[in-house]
């Protein structure tokens, strides 16, 4: 196998598309084409060819991925899926999301923290911790938001969520069960739950603000 020709990408900057026998063969890094001093008539074998793309895709894959991860937070099953979806394997999604974590780019332990933040204005701790595991985060990463709930804070929300529910609805025993339902569909806890249905039938004067 012979080197024919090594140009420039004209959309992607630092990649170089690689002719092997006078046809296109794969684009790579030209930081690799200068270490490996890949050069234009150059025998190479397959093996070290595959092992030159490797490379280059790994660094491709890992420049992608901090790419991703700079504009949306994300677990690691979504810059999994990410990567796999643009075509690379598993050895080099594999190393990626090593280095990722790493760097501390990609780190589902603090990503739970920051989506719990985020949404326990609006449902409760169980709705969000099956959330965190459809997005694939563990429950050993999961774990952490019920040491930073608030269970003052998660009542005045599920108290806010009752009086917009209710709104001038009569608080007959039909209703209390659909307001039941749904707040345990918002993943409040029994005990939030039973002090809603207390304010829901005027029995609490709960502060929700």
């Amino acid at each position: 196998m012979q080197v024919t020709d090594i140009t420039e990408q004209k959309k992607i900057t630092g990649r170089l598309n690689l002719f092997i026998d006078g046809a296109y063969y794969c684009s790579i890094a030209a930081r690799l084409v200068e270490e490996r001093r890949v050069y234009i008539g150059m025998d190479i074998s397959a093996e070290e060819l595959d092992r030159i793309i490797f490379e280059s895709d790994r660094q491709k894959a890992f420049d992608y991925a901090c790419a991703y991860v700079g504009k949306h937070p994300s677990t690691e099953k979504a810059v999994k899926e990410k990567l796999y979806g643009r075509g690379y394997g598993k050895a080099v999604v594999e190393h990626v999301l090593d280095k990722l974590k790493d760097y501390g780019f990609v780190d589902d332990k603090s990503y739970a923290l920051d989506y719990f933040e985020a949404k326990k204005g609006s449902c409760g701790t169980r709705k969000i911790a099956m959330k965190l595991r459809e997005k694939g985060v563990s429950e050993e990463d999961t774990a952490g938001i019920y040491l930073q709930e608030d269970k003052g804070e998660m009542l005045k929300s599920a108290l806010r969520a009752t009086k917009r529910h209710k709104g001038d609805k009569l608080a007959d025993e039909k209703y209390l069960a659909r307001l039941h339902r749904f707040l345990a569909s918002r993943g409040y806890d029994y005990d939030i739950i039973s002090k809603c249905i207390s304010y829901a039938k005027g029995e609490s004067n709960e502060d929700i603000d």
